[in-house]
């Protein structure tokens, strides 16, 4: 085994005892909240710069950027309110024997999927973007990335629109 898929294994772990540690609620709500704090972020942080452009002295980047952060973080802590309300609700049905350890399990497998669909995004980003012949001859030895790669097939269909995103975010140069 190779020290970038030991690596792999590490973050993709961590994934794992995040999710085995604060249950699948919690975990959950996390996952919800960011996706919905994105979306909605994404969605509304154009308009409103553009509005309150006077704030950041007619700097429309700036504007676009702590907006999207703005909305983003109420989005995302609104969603997290609610998933907090659910999980304080379960834990007072948490007495039925078993319920916590059912939880806790759900969590570490939705942290295993949440982590390689991460992983194997980040991957499939690094393939089309190539980082340097060490990165690009560590993925191509690799044992781990394939599999992650694998995962990363579910999310393909979304990184079209991402990456023409990227393109016209990020200088030239970087891509």
């Amino acid at each position: 085994m190779s020290l970038f898929d030991l690596i792999l294994l590490i973050l993709l772990g961590g994934f794992v005892l995040y999710g085995l540690w604060f249950g699948l609620i919690h975990s959950l709500g996390t996952l919800v909240g960011t996706i919905l704090g994105a979306f909605g972020a994404g969605r509304l942080f154009e308009p409103i710069a553009m509005k309150l452009l006077w704030l950041f002295g007619g700097n429309q980047n700036l504007a676009r950027i702590v907006v999207f952060i703005v909305l983003f973080t109420i989005g995302n802590r609104v969603v997290g309110f609610v998933f907090y309300l659910i999980e304080q609700t379960f834990k007072v049905l948490s007495i039925i024997p078993f319920l916590s350890s059912l939880n806790r399990l759900g969590g570490a497998i939705l942290g295993f999927l949440e982590g390689s669909l991460v992983m194997g995004g980040t991957l499939y980003l690094a393939t089309k973007f190539p980082l340097g012949g060490a990165f690009s001859a560590a993925l191509g030895q690799s044992k781990v990335a394939p599999y992650l790669l694998g995962v990363a097939a579910v999310i393909v269909p979304l990184l079209p629109e991402l990456v023409r995103k990227l393109e016209s975010v990020l200088p030239r140069k970087l891509l």
